[in-house]
């Protein structure tokens, strides 16, 4: 088991009694993925809303949620694919609710910028670092991309393996 994995299993204290009752545990992970969607919503909405509201306050704040959101977000799945769950799976399509936390994420993330950025009359060497940063930015991207595709075939060619050796 690695450290991950122990400090997950203490945080979520997942050895406790309480989960060995089946009914007990179906219904307590339901009620926390409750409150977990309720807490990712929250964050979501109020980084997309202070920036706007309180300033340059507001958009530091903002910036603390969006890094504990991510961070978060980044634990749980890490944990489910440590434990061979592929959330991603049923996320092959934008759905509603993913657009609407795609567009609460970028308009905090402008927010943020807007507020936090300085006056656009800046020197051309400062256009030239926002250009070069957004390049490397798209660059970034388009390479988590392909590795996930990557992951992502990987792991079918696994499953399938797995299935073809089952039969």
């Amino acid at each position: 088991m690695t450290a991950f994995i122990k400090a997950a299993r203490a945080i979520g204290d997942l050895d406790d009694d309480f989960y060995r009752d089946e009914r007990q545990r179906d219904v307590w992970n339901e009620a926390s993925a409750v409150g977990f969607q309720m807490v990712q919503w929250i964050a979501l909405l109020a980084a997309a809303v202070l920036p706007w509201a309180a300033g340059r306050v507001g958009a530091w704040i903002a910036l603390g949620i969006i890094l504990a959101w991510m961070a978060v977000s980044i634990a749980t799945t890490s944990y489910a694919r440590s434990q061979d769950v592929d959330v991603y799976t049923s996320a092959k399509k934008w759905r509603p609710r993913a657009i609407l936390a795609a567009a609460l994420y970028i308009a905090g993330v402008v927010g943020i910028y807007a507020r936090l950025s300085t006056p656009l009359d800046q020197t051309p060497e400062t256009w030239f670092g926002m250009i070069v940063g957004g390049i490397c930015g798209v660059a970034v991207v388009f390479a988590l991309a392909t590795w996930r595709r990557r992951r992502d075939a990987r792991r079918v060619a696994e499953e399938e393996a797995r299935d073809a050796e089952g039969m």
